[in-house]
């Protein structure tokens, strides 16, 4: 079976030390691609050096909700100037992507207003540049849908990164575009919404992820940081929530991350 990990941070400092017997350890499994994400300017070196190593890894650079205090004034051109440059040194293999962007209203303390300038300005470079986006987004659905419909769908789609939102919300999100990826979270006990939203994501619109080093399956040591080598135990469970072989589930959402990130297969 081939897996592609839809989303993880191979360059968090938790586990940067230690990926390549990370990468290898996810070859030996199976993982061809990782969509390596980004979450501020400080690690977009970091990204690119992953990918310049590894042809396994497909560079995401964006601004997360989290760290958007203190950006340089010019943050939108650097990203579109690397963005470019990456588009153009990665042409015949795979897309580079935006991300991770996005929106969180979990915590008070957090300028939402400042959010929503910073995400708007990553779709824009996302829609103009003709690339994906890998979209965070917590307790923020309203507005988000909001500014979707106002945008319009983006010619290179995107992902809802580890869906944590209703099953009625995608159809919605369906209609514009969106693959919709899951992560660890499918696996706990309990976890009954994100349960019901993947028994209603289309086939054709899955995808799985580990948002490693965070959001270790359950089943896992809790003392452990994730890694994309896990992605197995995600998809084992994920075929149990659709009802269909892992073999049926691996292919589907290979096949997707395929096409999201324009992966060719020469």
């Amino acid at each position: 079976m081939k897996f592609i990990d839809a989303h993880c941070h191979l360059q968090d400092q938790r586990i940067a030390f230690d990926h390549e017997p990370i990468i290898q350890s996810a070859d030996t499994v199976g993982i061809k691609y990782m969509a390596c994400c980004s979450t501020k300017e400080k690690d977009w070196q970091d990204v690119q050096k992953l990918s310049l190593k590894n042809n396994s890894v497909i560079p995401s650079y964006g601004i997360h909700p989290w760290f958007i205090d203190n950006l340089a004034l010019e943050w939108q051109k650097r990203l579109a100037s690397l963005l470019k440059a990456e588009k153009n040194r990665l042409k015949g293999h795979f897309l580079p992507s935006v991300g991770e962007a996005g929106l969180d209203f979990t915590i008070k303390s957090f300028d939402r207003s400042l959010q929503v300038k910073i995400f708007t300005g990553q779709l824009i470079l996302a829609k103009e540049l003709g690339l994906p986006i890998s979209i965070h987004i917590r307790k923020a659905w309203d507005i988000f849908i909001h500014i979707i419909k106002k945008m319009g769908a983006l010619p290179a789609n995107g992902l809802i990164h580890s869906y944590s939102g209703s099953a009625d919300m995608i159809p919605i999100l369906e209609k514009y575009g969106f693959y919709i990826s899951f992560s660890g979270s499918i696996t706990r006990p309990g976890a009954k919404k994100v349960i019901n939203a993947l028994k209603a994501v289309s086939d054709n619109r899955i995808l799985i992820e580990t948002d490693s080093p965070d959001i270790l399956p359950s089943m896992l040591d809790k003392n452990e940081y994730n890694t994309p080598a896990n992605l197995v135990y995600i998809a084992e469970i994920a075929s149990q929530i659709k009802r269909i072989p892992v073999q049926e589930l691996v292919r589907k959402t290979y096949n997707n991350g395929v096409r999201l990130f324009k992966i060719s297969e020469k």
